[in-house]
């Protein structure tokens, strides 16, 4: 027996809603074949409201919310509810006949419901006492052979494989299902009919898909069926919405029941994920308290941005805060854009200025400064390990410069990619660094594919070296067909420079581990790519990577720089893009990705347009509406200056350059490309390029002791040549005030803080007491949170 779920959708007002209908009909097959029929208005669930009507009930029975197959024919059903109504047609086939049951499509996904081919169950690397089956049923083949152990045939109630979910025997796993439940009655008949695989050529999942993709839930309580389709590759279509399973990303947001029923929580968004027969797919589920009024602000928008941005906002019912000052957009802007912050002079010039564009020309102006190139380059240099194994400092240096240039000269993504995967030789072939290879430690095919797909495309596929993902739908057959790509990249000493080398090598293929045959390149959710000796298949490669119309490789840069600027990944870890792991804002990536591939991959055309939108340069300071809001852009998200920034400034506002070990004299923290070991840099979060990874910015007491107590801001206050000891010499106590407000916070001193600064001066005081009062004055600014973060 089949039971299906129909959703039912008013999403428009009452008086001008249309009904849809998922799916728009009804196809039944098999004797006793049923669907339940569920309806919603405006995100509220009407299930138990409607009713249902059979034009002929020889054909269909309709009782409650449930459909029911009697005999074959063509016919509809009427759904009634709220006034609305709505004629859904129905086919019944097969009336007359109890479906033979399929193992694939019948039993193996009650495994992956009840959670038995989980990873952390049945479906680990290693099993459960004994008893392995593939994870979330990838492998069905391998299913059998386990499940087929544990079965009676003789005596099929007697069959461990039931005695043990219905807990009749002891089972670590606990009670999984009941006795004469749909489950029960499945893996039963199957076993009755002879526990028969299926036949080859039999059908298997092509798709799975989750209806609604998107619902936001209005109110504690408010409830919502998803339905789940699998397509198979003989083209029919079935209700999996009881043999899937499901999890909440975020369960303190919504409840899901097995049968496939949101329950909302308290306020906020979450994911609900999916799963069957190695399929995912994710349902992004909004909960809010109430809808928002005919008082809600209008919001002005300054590009694209902004529409996506506040249309969410303004349907989650979130008040963004307001704009940012003059004050805080220029220290912010400076920060984000070159690493460091406007000069007194710089900082004069914009908060003086009447100019209505003036922030636009800021903008301009920064993103042309080299500066700009040297911060995007170290990003990059740090996600490539630049610096490391054999390459050493010399080979960080090249990556890093080359990266540099690029920026400077604003050379396409779609180009820079295409040269670092071309790249062999000693260090350079070309324009390119050989030594970005050096991304692999160990410099083989299947780290250059793990690497090289979260650089470039977002997609984390290293858990598909050793078995199916259990999060995603990469296979093993699909890691290494990528890794076969880079079989060829090879490395060799260069005795003449004393330094490695990689080249192309004529030959070379992965095997794969399971079937230890050689593997075909084959490209990530496509096609399968012929190797030659006589030619680099790199190329092909990358003209994939970089085509608009890879589903990957824009958003994943797009994601990347929005994290940059915003504070938050739209897609968060920003190279883990995954269909359990969806957008916040999935329409909003989509449109910066098409924009930076329809301008020819321009990063600066897309980062202005990031800086340009309203989103960006809100404040952070929290309203009542958004204060609890954390991923929807509500105001600008507060965080701390990266290591670079921190001591690059630091030196700046003080005149006092840092040192490090290995280069020449007035280099800045974010010039600094490889090695060079510094205590603050280390302790404030750069990376050791061990692995691929983002930085941690979590604060804690080691920070706060050196900041307080440490050596680099208190020598730097108290140095001869400190920008304290010039100003005192030419300067005026209210201008020196002034100049120490301007260039550590880009603003000028409050009433009360010139006041309080006065008072510890005194009238007339000596050049000591001045110098101290100063330099206290610098040290608690530079202690400050408002110097510390970006705001």
């Amino acid at each position: 027996m089949k039971t299906e779920l129909l959703i039912l959708t008013l999403s428009a007002p009452l008086w001008a809603a249309k009904v849809s209908v998922y799916p728009p009909k009804v196809e039944l097959f098999g004797r006793g074949a049923t669907q339940v029929l569920a309806a919603s208005l405006d995100d509220e669930d009407l299930t138990a409201g409607c009713s249902l009507a059979s034009a002929n009930p020889k054909v269909v029975s309709a009782a409650g919310s449930v459909l029911t197959a009697v005999a074959d024919g063509k016919t509809s059903v009427t759904v009634n509810c709220k006034g609305q109504q709505q004629a859904v047609p129905v086919t019944v086939s097969a009336a007359g006949e109890a479906p033979r049951l399929s193992f694939v499509k019948d039993v193996v996904p009650i495994f992956t419901m009840g959670g038995c081919a989980g990873s952390n169950c049945h479906g680990s690397i290693r099993g459960q006492r004994g008893f392995k089956l593939s994870l979330f049923g990838y492998e069905p083949e391998v299913d059998y052979e386990a499940i087929k152990k544990r079965i009676d045939l003789r005596d099929p109630e007697k069959s461990l494989i039931l005695e043990k979910a219905v807990f009749q025997q002891p089972h670590g796993g606990g009670f999984r299902f009941a006795v004469g439940s749909l489950e029960y009655r499945t893996i039963l008949n199957w076993i009755r009919d002879g526990a028969t695989y299926d036949s080859e050529g039999s059908p298997r999942i092509a798709s799975l898909d989750v209806y609604p993709e998107e619902r936001l839930l209005v109110g504690v309580g408010a409830t919502q069926q998803l339905v789940a389709t699998a397509r198979y590759t003989d083209g029919t279509v079935r209700d999996v919405t009881h043999l899937v399973q499901y999890s909440s990303n975020n369960a303190d947001v919504v409840q899901i029941s097995p049968d496939g029923t949101v329950k909302a929580l308290q306020p906020g968004e979450t994911a609900i994920m999916v799963r069957t027969l190695g399929k995912a797919v994710a349902s992004r589920i909004a909960v809010i308290e109430r809808r928002a009024s005919k008082d809600y602000p209008r919001v002005p928008r300054n590009n694209y941005i902004d529409e996506f941005v506040f249309s969410k906002l303004h349907r989650m019912n979130i008040v963004p805060s307001g704009l940012s000052t003059d004050s805080q957009f220029l220290r912010r802007v400076y920060l984000d854009t070159i690493g460091l912050l406007p000069t007194e002079t710089e900082a004069r010039e914009f908060l003086e200025s009447k100019d209505p564009s003036k922030r636009a020309h800021v903008i301009d102006r920064l993103l042309e400064r080299p500066e700009f190139a040297e911060m995007w380059a170290l990003k990059f240099a740090e996600l490539f390990r630049a610096g490391t194994r054999e390459a050493g400092a010399k080979g960080g240096r090249i990556v890093y410069e080359y990266m540099k240039r690029s920026f400077f000269e604003n050379k396409p993504w779609d180009k820079i990619t295409t040269e670092l995967l071309l790249s062999q030789g000693a260090h350079m072939f070309g324009r390119a660094p050989a030594s970005f290879y050096n991304i692999s430690f160990d410099s083989n095919a299947p780290d250059h594919a793990t690497n090289i797909s979260q650089v470039f495309l977002g997609l984390r596929i290293e858990c598909a070296k050793c078995h199916n993902h259990p999060w995603e739908k990469w296979t093993q057959d699909d890691f290494y067909g990528f890794a076969a790509f880079f079989a060829r990249v090879a490395i060799k000493e260069a005795y003449e420079n004393d330094e490695n080398t990689h080249y192309y090598k004529e030959e070379g293929t992965v095997e794969h581990p399971r079937t230890k045959k050689p593997v075909t390149p084959k490209y990530l959710d496509g096609p399968e790519e012929q190797d030659a000796p006589e030619k680099d298949i790199r190329f092909d490669l990358a003209r994939w990577m970089t085509d608009p119309k890879n589903p990957f490789f824009a958003r994943a840069i797009v994601n990347r720089m929005w994290k940059h600027y915003m504070g938050r990944g739209l897609v968060e870890e920003v190279d883990d893009f995954r269909v359990t792991n969806p957008p916040t804002h999935p329409a909003l990536l989509d449109a910066m990705a098409n924009d930076l591939a329809q301008n020819g991959y321009d990063l600066r055309h897309l980062i202005r347009a990031i800086l340009n939108s309203r989103a960006y340069q809100l404040t952070a300071e929290p309203n009542e509406s958004n204060r609890g809001d954390e991923i929807n852009y509500s105001r600008y998200i507060m965080r701390r200056l990266m290591a670079e920034q921190m001591l690059d400034t630091i030196s700046q506002v003080t005149g006092v350059a840092e040192k490090y070990r290995g280069y020449p004299p007035e280099t800045r923290a974010m010039q600094v490309y490889s090695g060079a070991p510094h205590y603050m840099l280390s302790a404030f979060g750069r990376l050791s390029r061990d692995i691929i990874c983002e930085r941690d910015h979590q604060p804690d007491i080691v920070q706060t002791l050196h900041l307080i107590s440490g050596d680099t801001i208190q020598k730097k206050i108290v140095a001869k040549n400190s920008t304290i000891e010039a100003w005192l010499k030419e300067s005026p106590d209210e201008t020196i005030i002034d100049r120490i407000f301007l260039t550590t916070l880009t603003r000028y001193p409050e009433d009360a803080e010139r006041a309080r600064i006065a008072a510890s001066l005194g009238d007339n005081p000596e050049a000591a007491k001045r110098r101290g009062v100063y330099q206290d004055v610098m040290w608690a600014i530079l202690n400050s949170r408002e110097f510390l973060y970006n705001h």
